[in-house]
Formats: C-alpha cells, structure tokens, sequence
C-alpha cells in the first residue's frame, strides 16, 4: 500500500515535473537555435567582408604597378623603348597575380610615325615575353569595344575592365586595370595590368579563400571568375535563368546590391540546401561570393544544442531523482520550483528559489535549482563579458592608431626652394616610428625621424612622448639645437624603462641660407645626394640613441649645405632590414643605389617609389617592421 502510494505520489509529481523540463528544454532549443543561426549568420557576414577587403587589397597592390607607373610616364623623360619594356617586365615580376603589363600611347607620341604603339610584357610558356600590340594585333584605338585604352582616356581616371579575350596579344581571358598619364596637361597613354582569369583561384583566390568555391561579379552581374570557367563572361542572370530557377533572381540581385549579406539557396549543384556569403570588393566596384553547405555552416549550432540537452537532461535526472526520495513532503516545494522554472523558461535567468529551509532532499533540490540559476546567469555573463572585451580591446587599438596618425604632420610646410615630404606606415596597428616638422619662423624649420625600440602600443606611448619633448624642446631653445636635444635625452632617459631607447634624426632648415643643421642620435645611414657630383654620401649617427644615458653631449652638428637638384635622404631600419624569402635584406647599398638612381623624382614619389622597390624585393614577405621616410629636396 505504501508502496503503491508512493508510487502513485511520484507518477502525480514526476510526470507533470517532465512536462514542465520538456517544455523548458523545447523553448530553450528554440531560442538557443535561432540565437545561434543569427550569430552564424552574423559571423559570415563578416567573414564575406573580411575576405571581400583582401580580395580588394589584392586589387588595389596590382592596380598600384599601372598607376605608380602612370605616375612616372608623367614625371619622367621620355623613355627609350628598351626602357619601357624593362619597366613592363618589372611591373609583371612584381606581383605574382599580374599576367601581362601594357603602355599604349597616343599615336606619334612614341616611336616614329604615327602608327599604334603599345609596348606589352606578359608571362609566356618561356618566362617573360614582350610584343607590340600594333594594328596587326588588333586596333585598339579605333575600335570602342577595348575598354581598356577607351575608358580611362574618356574618364580620365583608372578603371576595371569587364572580362574579355585578348585575342591578339595575351590571347588569353582577361581582365585589365588602366591608368591614363599625361603630360603637360594633354593625354599621352594608359599603363595596364591584366588577371588572367582561368588561373586566377591560383594566383589570387588560394591565398585568400583556400579550397574554398568561390565567384567574383562585376556590377552587371557578369563572371569575373567561377570555378566553372563556362560561366566566365556571361551574367548570374543567365545562369539561372537557363537552369529554370527564376526564384533565384532577387538572390542574384542581392548580390549585387553593395551591401554584406547571407543567402539560404536550396539544391544549386547539389541537392543539400546551401549559404551564400558575399559582400562588395570596392576598388573594381565587384562583388565576392562563397557558398558553404548548411550542414558545415550550423555545426556548432548542433553542437551547442546536443551539449544543452545534455546538460539540461541530467539536471531532469537529478530532480526526479531527489522526488523519489522525498515524496512524503513535495507539494509545496515543487510548486514552488515549478513557477521558478517557468520564470527561467520565460527568459529571467535571475529567478531564485526563496523559502525551502529542509535540510532534506527538498532542500538540497533548492539549494541544487538555485546554484544552476546562478551558474547559467554567470556562464551567459562571462560569454557576454568575454565578446564586449575583444570588442573594446579592437576598438581601443583602432582609437590609438587613429590618434598616433593624427600626430603626424597633416600638410607640407610652406619652404620656397624646397620640396619636402615625409611618410609612414606602421607594421601592427600601432608603431614606433614617426616624423614630425614644427616651424620655428624666419624661413626655418626643426625636422625630426625617430624609432623607438620595437612596434606596438609600448613604442607607440614612447613615440608619443618623444613628440611632445621634442616640440616643447624646440619651443624653448629655438636657435640650439644641441641643447634641445641634450634636454630631449635627459627626459626620455628620465622615463623609459631599461632596455629601450630612441634612435633620432633632427636637424634645423633654414630656407633663407639655404643650409640645414643635422644632428644623428644612433639614426643611420644618412644618404645625402650632391646634384654638382652626382654621388651619394652616406653619414653614420653622431652620438647615441637618445635615453640610454644622461648628459649626453650634442655639440658635433653637422652642416649641410642645399644646392639645387641636392637630396637628403632619411629613413628607418624598417626599409633596408626588410627580408626576402631567401634572407635576403634590401640592404643599405640597394637604397644608396635607389637614392642615385632616382634622385630626379619629387620627394613624394620618391617615397612611394622606394616602398614600391622594397615590396618587390621583399616578394610577398610580410612586413616586420615599421616603416618611415623623410626627403628634403631642393628645387
């Protein structure tokens, strides 16, 4: 009999108490599924941008050789044609994704006679090989179909062609970034380079994207690359308009709306439903596409849920377990941890069992109910926490780096005679290097070019640092620069930790002598073109690097004094210790031969031009180490 009631006891409490579980456990699943499919679908979104934005920096670094080199088509003499094509066969060798680079001219600019010149280098079965794409290639000039010399020349800017064979020249499917150059105010000719579209996944898309499928669109929807090369040059639109599936044309439109986004696709190629991931490559104005099975893309979601059920089941086992031993004083207490169970199903995570004081089963039940209420609160917390943590740590490292950018010089000092520019790119978010001009009045200016040891935050709060001394040192002692910098030393040597110090370049230009006081704390090489010689000095530091030591005397400063065509070269480690795969550095005899070789250039595009000669060196490699230069010129 007693056995029977109890029985009968348990199957009353038990079985609604399942009820209760199963409803909390199917709400539960619910909510956790569609919580967890939209964190997925938000983390492909991103994932669709972050790839668009390399595929985007793989077009811009190629679409940068055509215009680096416009550039110099409209600063440069005019180039034999032995020059040009050396200087087409570099533009292919610099970037691995570049099939061929072109200069096509404006009839009777180039060469003799009026006929078609377009000096071409492309990768041929023998290595590099040129021709001149001529009118026995095709007539580019008359015919409005090539894009790629119509373009540019009618916008006057660069652009992206639409995929096309170059039958004639590269004879191969293509597609092609153009610059227009010009000279003294007249178009004279665009410089190319052009993607080979077949071995594109090779060349561009494997470094990205992997094994992963992959298409690119242009703004019309045409195929800039598939992995079916049959799709090629033909738009989404036909594609799935052959295949009867006109239900997936608002997709295909999505596509191309310029925003980020995630598509569900059912039975395209396969009968599994699929997601497509996709966002806006910006330069060309084209969109990336991946697909992604949805089995492979929900996997954690299953995976999160079996772990749910499992957690949740053996919380059941324990609570029915605890009403098996106490059945004789259950009613009240299971209400009460029913309603406490209907509030968490309800989303309030908070909820807490209050007036169960037995130091039975029941009890323990309680104290048990409430300890997992405050474990799941606690675990959604810390997964709360731990996200806003990441996020606030990314965002403090984009605020620092938009601070310490914001410490360099905004615009170029007025300096009759003299052309400056100064340049900088940091190897994390944040650097250790840095330049700065602070005018002092009467025509003079103090420069400055520093690198503290290492790169990141610490070196970034150094730099900072190092700045302001150097500015409030300048201030005071305008007309000594021996005893700034002595003052500057003395400061850092004050604050920075052991092990790190500054090596600095600063020197007083006085526009109006046309001379410069130059002053090397541990910088090294300064390379000084004299224009009357033709030769490239190269200066070691003067003292040590600032902050190892105090009372440090500054008093040998050396005195340069400007011609016209004289450049002074400074630059930090950063360029010449840059190291190829093989191990090989730039070196300091490569940048003196750079400094002679290119000492024509306006400071700006020696700049430009250097960083282009040191990633071509590098070849791929990645950069280790911040980079910055500065260039004072006489005119």
């Amino acid at each position: 009999m007693l056995r029977s009631l109890r029985a009968k006891m348990i199957a009353l409490i038990a079985l609604p108490t399942l009820v209760i579980y199963v409803v909390v456990i199917g709400t539960m699943m619910i909510h956790l599924r569609e919580d967890v499919r939209a964190e997925v679908e938000e983390e492909m979104t991103r994932l669709a941008a972050n790839y668009a934005a390399r595929f985007d920096g793989a077009f811009r670094e190629a679409a940068a050789i055509a215009i680096t080199t416009a550039r110099m088509m409209e600063t440069a003499p005019d180039l034999s044609e032995e020059r040009v094509y050396a200087q087409l066969r570099s533009n292919v060798l610099q970037n691995h994704a570049v099939y061929g680079a072109a200069m096509a001219f404006e009839p009777g600019t180039f060469g003799d006679g009026d006929d078609l010149a377009s000096p071409y280098a492309y990768r041929g079965p023998n290595g590099i090989e040129t021709m001149n794409i001529g009118r026995d290639a095709y007539d580019w000039y008359a015919d409005e179909q090539w894009q790629w010399w119509h373009a540019p020349k009618k916008l006057g800017s660069g652009v992206w062609t639409d995929p096309y064979f170059d039958e004639g020249a590269g004879n191969v499917l293509m597609v092609t970034f153009s610059e227009p150059f010009t000279r003294d105010g007249r178009f004279r000719g665009v410089t190319t380079v052009d993607i080979m579209l077949p071995t594109f996944k090779e060349s561009v898309g494997d470094e990205i994207l992997g094994e992963h499928h992959f298409v690119i669109l242009t703004a019309s929807g045409r195929y800039v690359f598939s992995p079916r090369s049959e799709h090629i040059m033909r738009t989404v639109f036909d594609i799935v308009r052959e295949a009867g599936r006109n239900e997936l044309v608002p997709i295909a439109e999505r596509l191309l709306s310029g925003e980020p986004g995630v598509a569900r696709l059912e039975e395209w190629e396969t009968p599994e439903p699929q997601w497509i991931f996709f966002a806006p490559i910006d330069s060309p104005g084209w969109t990336f596409a991946a697909r992604v099975l949805e089995r492979e893309a929900l996997a954690g979601v299953r995976a999160r849920m079996t772990v749910a059920s499992i957690v949740l089941a053996a919380t059941l086992v324990a609570i029915i377990s605890c009403i098996w031993f106490v059945s004789g004083r259950i009613t009240r207490p299971l209400a009460k941890l029913r309603a406490k169970v209907q509030e968490i199903a309800g989303g309030n995570l908070s909820a807490h069992v209050d007036g169960i004081e037995t130091s039975d089963e029941i009890g323990e039940l309680a104290e048990s109910f409430n300890t997992m209420t405050a474990d799941l609160r606690a675990h959604v917390d810390t997964i709360a926490s731990e996200r806003a943590s990441r996020e606030k740590i990314e965002r403090d490292l984009d605020l620092a780096r938009d601070i310490q950018r914001g410490l360099l010089p905004k615009t170029e000092p007025d300096l009759p005679g003299f052309d400056l520019a100064g340049w900088n790119q940091a190897a994390d978010k944040t650097g250790g290097d840095y330049f700065d001009w602070l005018e002092l009045g009467d025509g003079r200016i103090i420069l400055t070019l520093a690198d503290v040891t290492g790169h990141g935050i610490g070196p970034a709060l150094i730099v900072a640092v190092c700045r302001a001394y150097m500015r409030a040192s300048a201030s005071d002692h305008q007309a000594d620069l021996a005893e700034a910098m002595s003052r500057v030393n003395d400061l850092l040597h004050a604050d920075m930790p052991e092990g790190r110090f500054v090596t600095a370049a600063v020197g007083i230009l006085d526009a109006q002598r046309n001379t410069m006081t130059l002053v090397s704390a541990g910088q090294a090489p300064m390379l000084f073109y004299e224009a009357r010689t033709g030769t490239v000095e190269s200066w070691d530091a003067d003292v040590l690097p600032l902050g190892i030591m105090p009372d440090v005397e500054f008093e040998d400063a050396r005195e340069i004094a400007f011609e016209p065509g004289d450049v002074l070269v400074l630059t930090t480690d950063g360029f010449f210790e840059w190291a190829n795969d093989a191990g090989e550095l730039y070196g300091t005899d490569r940048l003196e031969e750079f400094v002679r070789t290119h000492h024509q250039l306006t400071s700006d595009e020696l700049i430009a031009t250097l960083h282009q000669s040191v990633l071509a060196h590098a070849d791929g490699t990645e950069q280790a180490d911040d980079l910055t230069a500065l260039v004072i010129r006489r005119t």
